[in-house]
């Protein structure tokens, strides 16, 4: 098996939209198992770019598998899923800031609330066929990076206009879950009543929930991180008041106890981390 993976800073012509670009290439034994992960609800909306092997996912309930899209959108999830690599796997993903995605799209994102398979066909068109495609075909990581920011800047145009909320929302990432909600009330001009609407359109979220799931997330990524951190070190590193608290989050976003989600990964090959919070 190889794993090459490089995070890239955007360019600062697209920073108001984009927090991250990330490249991965992992290559595994096709006569053995597929690449099998738990991966929790993050609170970053994305867009996957997929133009090798499509990877599928699995709803650890149901057991109902599907395989995502050449390009599949990523909005506001509450709740975990089980992601099995194909043999030849190359993702590009661009990670939008809080409320870009609302932005891009235009959708409300209550609408697309663990929708974990949205196809970027149906908001971009055909033409998202030409990016993946280039992608397929470009020489290096490097050359996938701006393939990406390529494909942004053309939709640029489209945007909505930021306001006041779009710049308070990012506080609530930049201090793991912990800043209260009145501050962020004041910061954005806004009434209780206005603000929870306009977030709720953003984010797909109640504000106080989000802030559970950027928690909850930060310790997740922590704990994958940090293996050797027991799941009462990684409570109080996280802020919560006491590991029962954890363990409450994790019954509401990964739908089981720690001990399931720390013995999954110990098994994991490598980490699947990424750059999600300021």
């Amino acid at each position: 098996m190889t794993v090459r993976h490089m995070l890239f800073e955007p360019h600062p012509s697209l920073a108001s939209l984009v927090n991250n670009i990330m490249v991965a290439h992992i290559t595994s034994d096709s006569s053995k198992e597929k690449l099998v992960f738990p991966f929790p609800p993050l609170c970053e909306h994305s867009i996957f770019f997929y133009p090798y092997d499509k990877p599928t996912i699995q709803d650890p309930v149901t057991g109902e598998t599907e395989s995502l899209y050449g390009c599949t959108i990523v909005g506001p999830q509450s709740d975990r899923i089980i992601l099995s690599f194909g043999f030849d796997h190359l993702v590009v993903k661009i990670g939008l800031q809080p409320g870009g995605l609302y932005r891009l799209l235009g959708i409300p994102m209550n609408e697309m609330l663990d929708r974990h398979n949205f196809n970027g066909e149906d908001v971009f068109g055909l033409n998202i066929r030409n990016t993946i495609d280039a992608i397929a075909g470009a020489k290096d990581f490097n050359d996938m990076k701006i393939i990406a920011e390529d494909f942004i800047l053309s939709y640029m145009a489209r945007l909505k206009k930021i306001i006041l909320i779009d710049r308070v929302i990012p506080d609530i990432l930049r201090y793991g879950g912990m800043i209260k909600i009145d501050q962020l009330v004041k910061k954005a001009c806004l009434s209780n009543r206005q603000f929870e609407r306009v977030f709720k359109e953003r984010m797909g979220l109640s504000p106080k929930f989000y802030s559970r799931l950027v928690r909850f997330s930060k310790a997740w990524l922590f704990k994958e991180n940090n293996p050797s951190k027991t799941w009462t070190e990684v409570a109080y590193a996280c802020d919560y008041f006491d590991q029962m608290h954890l363990i409450r989050d994790f019954k509401t976003f990964a739908g089981t106890n720690p001990k399931v989600i720390s013995d999954a990964l110990e098994k994991q090959p490598f980490s699947l981390n990424n750059k999600i919070f300021y």
